[in-house]
């Protein structure tokens, strides 16, 4: 395009010279080729920015080679050796001398080289620092991953003239020890050399260690809890002949002890205790120390038993013992989780049915709390007399009770109402109370069938169908009445002539009452649905879908006495796969989950975790507040990672997005006041000897003489040239504000000569 554009520029000076050679008046001489030029020239410039010629320079630059010091950050590292903080250094201040050694080598090193000091454990993001920085924080992280942290520096020193890299670490680890460092694990250079040193007690002292702690992460109250462990001698050649004293202690002292003769190295030891009273139960280990041992830290151990009840109670009374009773105990028997209790009227009053000792009614809520929840059949004859106000308020407190008419209730014209202070409990209303005669068939609103009394009651597709419960038998007559605001009918009695799952009469009612729940069970003879069973002929399958499943109306029987003693366990705010124990300086990661009545997961709503030390209050200022990120918009999983907490008992509690907001349950939290790191007394030369092996490089062990000199040469004698890359200037004038502002200002100056001589 030269040519033509050198073409158009002459012709732009020749019509600028036309052009003024018209003008009137016109210009002088000189004034005249001022303006032609001025005019021409900018005409010129606006060719050259349309052919844009660029400016290009190419030069090389030398990078210095790069010397990458990467330092362990776990909280080993910290360890004294000495066993005295004013005598020797940790072995992070060890290895920071290594550092500093390594750093005045190659200081004005001819070719330079570029030093890079790196902190990390392999678990945790790696770190950069200087030796010259005002404050060096020691070593506190939990947990080590020597592969890890070396694959970490390798991606770190990708596309950089990298040419050693030097480890320092105690090489012991919490994870990991089954991988190795594969040459390729420093980057996408596998000829990087890796210098391993090794820095702490090459050969140990005198140590006695709890190793291989093994118990029952939960346990039911009263039972024998076995915990066993060995307690190894290490470098104590000595010991054997010695006694070994073992103890655990829990919140109310010691629990058990023993004492042991020491005839190996490794002693094998077992303690057994009954733990009391439910809840989240925290022991402390300890064996006795060896003469001037040194480390005693890892003669201690934490452990946690979640210690939950023998069983669910559940407290059955009732006016007249008949084939209602028989069943629900039954049922009772088949669920592991339950533990029934009848009581039914004697000669003598009121008595337990297994035993026959008479049964005296609670006369407070704290009474009533015995039971995890009360079943009232019938509320006549002997049980017509008992004020049921106390009752309520245990119920408000949390417990359950379910409801149901019974055979003494059941008169020739309808069904005796209960008492006020009974009906004041009740889901339903007790006025106009009659029978509806049946066949009622039982039918289930769509809406309810992922509510957990009616889990595994329906073959697979079924609840989609709408078919519900239609296919079993019909009961003979329900109560006729209506429910109260706010109840939850899960099953009704319809009439044959009534389409599925339209009208009816209330037959299974639940509602909430205060932290309690009440069921009530409005039908006759509940005995004959232990006999229903809808599934086909032949298949040998249960109502729920399994193999040797329950008959549909036995797994009735059996979900309502579970969720009248322990409530509605499948939804709600729930922890999944939770870590009831962490360590001292261990992150502390949590995952949870929002299922819905119907067991789905909620995953539109926002989840976030109290947390508050176990001493305060819900209303207490110390309560932190952390949210919780989606993982699986699926599954509706969320986790969050909490910082450190120093050592003690805490509490958890997932909250859950809406007005008012929903809330999970208080669990426990326990921070054992030790870390693994604190057992972690001496080097591991196998291990720094293998990573060093799969990486091509040399191992040097601090406390060996001339270990650091032999490093300082072994680096010096490396070639450190450094690499060489291309780097290309570009100058595009034509394209830039300094053109524009260019052309602008001639304009100008032409426009302002103009306007001073009076030119058009």
């Amino acid at each position: 395009m030269w040519p033509l554009l050198l073409i158009i520029a002459a012709g732009a000076v020749f019509l600028a010279m036309v052009a003024y050679g018209r003008t009137v008046p016109r210009p002088a001489g000189r004034l005249r080729r001022v303006l032609v030029s001025l005019r021409s020239a900018v005409f010129i410039l606006l060719v050259a920015a349309i052919a844009g010629p660029v400016f290009s320079l190419l030069r090389n630059d030398r990078l210095p080679a790069e010397l990458v010091v990467v330092i362990e950050d776990s909280a080993s590292m910290a360890i004294s050796d000495g066993g005295d903080p004013a005598g020797p250094s940790s072995r992070w201040e060890n290895g920071l001398e290594w550092a500093a050694a390594i750093d005045s080598a190659f200081a004005g090193n001819a070719p330079p080289v570029a030093m890079v000091f790196l902190r990390g454990n392999g678990i945790d993001p790696l770190r950069e620092f200087r030796l010259t920085d005002p404050v060096i924080p020691p070593a506190t992280a939990h947990g080590t991953d020597l592969a890890g942290l070396l694959r970490q520096a390798g991606d770190r020193m990708v596309g950089r003239p990298v040419h050693t890299i030097v480890l320092v670490s105690d090489g012991q680890e919490t994870r990991g020890k089954e991988s190795m460092v594969d040459a390729g694990g420093l980057g996408s250079d596998p000829t990087v050399p890796l210098m391993v040193v090794g820095v702490g007690d090459p050969q140990g002292t005198a140590d006695r260690v709890i190793k291989d702690l093994r118990y029952p992460d939960t346990a039911y109250e009263g039972d024998e809890v076995q915990v066993e462990f060995s307690v190894d001698h290490r470098f104590a050649e000595g010991a054997v002949g010695s006694t070994l004293e073992a103890r655990l202690m829990g919140p109310e002292g010691v629990v058990a002890e023993t004492t042991l003769p020491v005839s190996s190295r490794v002693v094998p030891v077992s303690l057994a205790f009954k733990p009391t009273g439910p809840g989240l139960q925290v022991y402390r280990l300890e064996v006795s120390s060896l003469d001037n041992e040194r480390f005693l830290e890892n003669n201690k151990a934490s452990l946690a038993i979640d210690v939950r009840k023998e069983r669910a109670r559940l407290l059955l009374l009732t006016g007249l013992p008949g084939w209602d009773i028989r069943f629900l105990a039954q049922a009772a028997a088949n669920e592991e989780r339950i533990r029934l209790e009848v009581v039914f009227p004697a000669g003598t009053g009121l008595v337990f049915a297994d035993s026959l000792v008479p049964w005296v009614a609670p006369v407070d809520p704290a009474g009533w709390s015995d039971w995890d929840g009360i079943i009232i059949s019938d509320w006549n004859g002997a049980l017509s007399n008992m004020d049921w106000g106390s009752l309520r308020v245990a119920v408000e407190n949390g417990l359950g009770l379910m409801v149901l008419p019974g055979s003494s209730s059941a008169g020739s014209r309808g069904p005796d109402v209960p008492p006020a202070s009974l009906a004041r409990l009740l889901p339903v209303q007790v006025t106009g109370w009659r029978w509806a005669e049946g066949p009622l068939f039982v039918s289930v609103s769509a809406s309810r069938v992922g509510h957990p009394i009616l889990e595994g009651l329906f073959r697979p597709g079924e609840q989609m169908a709408g078919r519900g419960l239609v296919t079993l038998p019909p009961l003979r007559s329900v109560v006729q009445t209506q429910v109260r605001p706010g109840t939850a009918v899960l099953l009704s009695g319809r009439r044959r002539d009534l389409p599925a799952g339209e009208g009816g009469f209330p037959l299974l009612v639940v509602d909430r009452l205060g932290e309690g729940r009440v069921a009530w069970f409005g039908g006759r003879r509940l005995w004959e649905l232990a006999f229903w069973d809808h599934t086909p002929a032949g298949n040998g399958r249960g109502g729920d879908g399994s193999a040797g499943g329950d008959p549909a109306g036995a797994r009735l029987l059996r979900n309502l006495l579970v969720w009248t003693s322990t409530g509605e366990e499948n939804s709600g705010l729930v922890f999944t796969g939770r870590q009831t124990v962490f360590q001292e300086g261990e992150r502390i990661k949590l995952a949870a989950q929002w299922r819905d009545m119907r067991g789905l997961p909620v995953v539109n709503q926002k989840l976030s975790l109290q947390l508050r030390p176990a001493d305060a209050g819900a209303d207490s200022g110390r309560v932190r507040t952390f949210g919780l990120s989606r993982t699986d918009r699926t599954s509706g999983y969320a986790e969050v990672v909490l910082p450190p907490l120093p050592p003690g008992r805490y509490t958890v509690q997932l909250v859950g997005q809406g007005d008012p907001p929903v809330m999970g349950r208080i669990e426990s939290l326990v921070v054992a006041g030790h870390s693994i790191e604190s057992t972690q007394v001496r080097l591991d030369r196998r291990r720094l000897a293998q990573v060093a092996d799969r990486g091509a490089g040399e191992l040097y062990i601090d406390q060996n003489p001339g270990s650091r000199t032999r490093l300082l040469q072994d680096l010096r004698n490396q070639d450190w040239t450094g690499g060489e890359v291309s780097r290309r200037s570009r100058l595009d004038f034509w394209s830039g504000w300094p053109f524009l502002s260019l052309v602008v200002v001639l304009l100008g100056l032409e426009w302002f000569l103009r306007r001073r001589n009076g030119l058009l």
